[in-house]
């Protein structure tokens, strides 16, 4: 009988079966767009596990931005980060930029376009652990 030699990878995986330890899953990209008329996000809202990323691209004729910062809210509930997480912003996005944004935090995010909060732009992002 010939004897089979694991390595590199197949070292790997042999040494975390053999330790009864799951595989880690990989990041994802989750795309995020964001529209003139009516002003939104999509998809809104967005379901992610910590380590994952969203990426926000400008698909209008206006600038955009996403922030959770309470400071440039009209209503300090539109931005709101969970314990632990910092606050991010996006600066100004013309047509065709994007941003991303990895998540390091679980919890729930709600964060807003400065230019168009009035016209309802909010959105959420619930992170999974």
């Amino acid at each position: 009988m010939k004897k089979r030699q694991l390595t590199g990878r197949g070292l790997l995986v042999a040494g975390v079966l053999s330790l009864g330890l799951a595989m880690p899953a990989f990041a994802e990209t989750v795309e995020v767009k964001m529209f003139d008329t009516p002003a939104k996000y999509v998809p809104d809202p967005v379901k992610i596990k910590v380590g994952d990323t969203v990426t926000w691209v400008d698909k209008g004729d206006t600038v955009h931005t996403a922030t959770t910062d309470p400071t440039t809210a009209p209503d300090p509930s539109w931005a709101v980060v969970p314990k632990g997480a910092e606050t991010w912003d996006s600066g100004y996005l013309n047509s065709g930029d994007t941003w991303s944004y990895t998540f390091k935090v679980p919890g729930t995010y709600k964060y807003f376009c400065t230019t168009h909060v009035k016209e309802g732009m909010k959105g959420e992002i619930n992170v999974a652990q």
